[in-house]
């Protein structure tokens, strides 16, 4: 198989049956989707140039710099793909704890910038949260920047509900269960509404790390 672009290579991850010897539930059909071999090892790979895509050009001819609030894969996935094009990427956060993200992040080019924000969720009565952070430098200066928005851009949802729901679909056909991690909750979202056209009674679990 060939590819022209790297982000072909996005999505369309295998879906891996779980023997019963390991997760010891009988009568259970358990399976896990292997996000991590998309190109840059995440599922945020798919949101990343979901996002991207329809702009990239102007992006670069405008020459701005793309800037989101990510302290790991999702940051990853926009500075491998603004890498491709020569475009800068920036990330404001105040959430990047494990130093070789950051090295990782450094490494590939990422211009990081740390704020002091206590929250760990999105907090806009704080002017050291990121979004906010964020708002007021875009809107100071709207021709320098491109902002992904993953929290809230509606595409990182839907390509969720177009793409990996689907693909577990025409794996399995029907889903009972659905586990999903709940970050900016766009993966469990989308791939819940592609589940449910199948299975209205589908049952969604949705996952939150804790530190």
């Amino acid at each position: 198989m060939k590819y022209k672009n790297i982000t072909e290579a996005i999505g369309n991850t295998p879906l891996l049956k779980i023997d019963e010897d390991v997760h010891q539930i009988k009568n259970l059909n358990l399976y896990v989707k292997l996000e991590y071999l998309n190109p840059f090892g995440s599922i945020k790979d798919r949101i990343a140039w979901s996002i991207l895509k329809d702009d990239i050009q102007n992006i670069k001819e405008e020459d701005k710099t793309v800037v989101e609030s990510s302290s790991g894969n999702t940051a990853k996935a926009i500075q491998a793909i603004s890498s491709s094009y020569d475009i800068d990427f920036k990330t404001i956060t105040n959430r990047i704890k494990v130093d070789e993200v950051k090295d990782l992040l450094i490494a590939l080019g990422t211009d990081i910038e740390e704020l002091p924000g206590k929250s760990e969720c999105p907090d806009p009565n704080d002017p050291d949260d990121p979004l906010t952070y964020i708002d007021n430098l875009v809107k100071k200066n709207k021709d320098n920047y491109f902002r992904t928005d993953q929290y809230v851009n509606e595409k990182n949802t839907e390509v969720h509900k177009q793409n990996t729901g689907v693909e577990v679909l025409e794996d399995l056909k029907k889903v009972d269960y659905f586990f999903g991690g709940l970050g900016t909750t766009g993966s469990t979202k989308g791939i819940t509404k592609a589940l449910k056209k199948e299975n209205p009674e589908l049952k969604t679990i949705g996952v939150v790390s804790s530190s």
